[in-house]
């Protein structure tokens, strides 16, 4: 049996063969197996542009010279490097041993930890300015607990910054629909289904902010992230698509939707909460 809704407590409805859905709050749930492991090919220069500006949002609350950064789950370190150019303190972090031990001979104050905690972290208690979680928070097992445990990284006003993709978005949506006709890959794909990381959450900017305000949090900035880029699309698609055609005819689908995406329904949270 699924676990109540991780925001509400209400019943999880079964809606296919690996997710559910909150009938109050259309929080969404998968019971796929947790993991970690490689990000997705043909996106790096989409996530550089997204990274500018979620650090443009954290001169903006905070410009000191001493303020702190961690990112949870920091994958080929490419906020790690953003951070750094822009002369922040920051402190990167994976589950993975073997990449920990990558990123920390590459960028230093890299270490190796995972969520749930499940390991000594008191030296890392109100230390920090700012957590971050760039692609990640949707990944993670027993939320409920997990926020408690971030919460204590955070030094007093600190801030938790999130950004996730969205069940309200115009690509979940446009899956959910061919999934229900029966072109169920695009679903799947979505949900990273079969890949070592897959998600295990969906959330829109209102139920996310309903589980954050429960652990007092206050919501100050929520904003949204692209989706698409401009090119690479078809490496993009080509990483989990092997069909080189239907990659093909998708990556022009992409192109296309890069320059719609700015009126379509945004396909990522981008939100900002201080810790109270």
């Amino acid at each position: 049996m699924i676990n109540p809704c991780v925001v509400c407590d209400f019943e999880l409805k079964r809606i296919n063969e690996f997710s559910f859905k909150c009938s109050n709050c259309d929080y969404y749930k998968s019971n796929l197996k947790p993991g970690y492991g490689r990000g997705v090919n043909g996106i790096d220069e989409l996530r550089k542009k997204n990274f500018l500006q979620i650090i443009k949002q954290i001169k903006l609350l905070d410009n000191q010279d001493n303020l702190k950064v961690f990112e949870f789950g920091s994958g080929a370190g490419f906020f790690i490097d953003e951070c750094k150019k822009m002369k922040i303190n920051i402190t990167g972090s994976e589950a993975d041993i073997n990449q920990s031990s990558l990123l920390n001979n590459k960028f230093k104050n890299v270490i190796n930890i995972s969520l749930p905690l499940n390991n000594d972290a008191t030296n890392l208690y109100s230390k920090f300015n700012f957590v971050v979680f760039n692609d990640v928070f949707e990944h993670l097992e027993n939320l409920n607990l997990v926020i408690k445990q971030i919460k204590m990284f955070l030094k007093p006003n600190g801030y938790l910054i999130i950004n996730i993709p969205s069940s309200d978005g115009f690509i979940f949506k446009i899956s959910e629909f061919l999934f229900k006709i029966g072109i169920k890959n695009f679903h799947k794909r979505l949900w990273q289904e079969n890949l070592s990381s897959p998600h295990l959450s969906y959330f829109n900017k209102s139920n996310l902010k309903k589980l954050l305000i429960k652990h007092n949090f206050e919501l100050i900035h929520s904003d949204s992230l692209d989706s698409i880029g401009k090119a690479d699309n078809f490496n993009r698609l080509n990483s989990t698509i092997k069909n080189k055609l239907i990659c093909l005819i998708l990556s022009s689908v992409l192109f296309f939707l890069y320059y719609l995406q700015k009126i379509l329904p945004k396909d990522i949270i981008f939100q900002i909460y201080k810790k109270n």
